[in-house]
């Protein structure tokens, strides 16, 4: 049961913004996990990327864009087809069961109010487009860390902003969408929920983390994971 505070905004979104977009981040907001993070693990594992994990999470102490960038630029020369196969099979074996449990009711409801959902995430694409079929989410409506992709295989040129902190603005911009709600679980988020028309914050229970201080003092509802 949702608590009093996100059922009116859920009454809100659905009755007085009915039709219009809703964005959602992918990893710790619509499932647990990282699945950008895990896939590159996976990956690397298996043979399918020549990458170091140590070098993202050095990256990560530099700049949180330049480390989700090196997710895709690793993914150079990999046939699209391959990578869409393996993303594919990672995300229904290893993601599958980690989808929150009020995820579904929450888009049949917003579905149900004709609003289009839309993912904008700092993961690869790649990684989080099944994820949002699964959903029923369009893959045209995911936004994630992307490359273009010249005769069949990925170029590992990363389109730029990465899609975190006010990058994600900046693709919800030239997509032309001006989000009734936004929902989101971290520090990247903020700039995305301050952004759209209302906000929701999902955060693990007893969570005390800056963007759950931010959401308090702005009187944004707080949905606990």
């Amino acid at each position: 049961m949702l608590a009093p505070a996100v059922a009116r905004l859920i009454e809100t979104v659905t009755s007085a913004h009915a039709g219009q977009a809703v964005v959602f981040d992918a990893d710790g907001t619509l499932w647990r996990g990282d699945v950008g993070e895990d896939f590159l693990r996976h990956a690397i594992h298996t043979g399918l990327f020549e990458a170091s994990y140590q070098r993202y999470e050095h990256l990560l102490t530099e700049s949180a864009a330049r480390a989700y960038a090196y997710c895709v630029e690793v993914m150079r020369d990999q046939p699209e087809a391959v990578l869409e196969q393996r993303c594919a099979a990672f995300f229904a074996e290893r993601y599958g069961g980690r989808v929150f449990s009020f995820v579904r009711p929450l888009l049949a409801r917003l579905s149900a109010a004709g609003c289009p959902v839309w993912i904008c995430s700092a993961s690869p694409r790649w990684s989080v487009v099944p994820g949002a079929l699964a959903l029923g989410i369009p893959a045209e409506q995911v936004i994630g860390v992307s490359c273009a992709v010249r005769d069949g295989k990925l170029s590992g040129e990363v389109e730029q902003p990465v899609p975190v902190g006010p990058g994600k603005v900046t693709w919800l911009q030239r997509r032309a969408l001006a989000p009734a709600l936004a929902v989101g679980n971290g520090d990247f988020d903020l700039d995305m929920l301050a952004f759209a028309k209302h906000a929701l914050v999902i955060s693990p229970p007893d969570s005390h983390n800056h963007l759950v201080v931010e959401a308090r003092s702005r009187g944004w509802p707080i949905l606990s994971a």
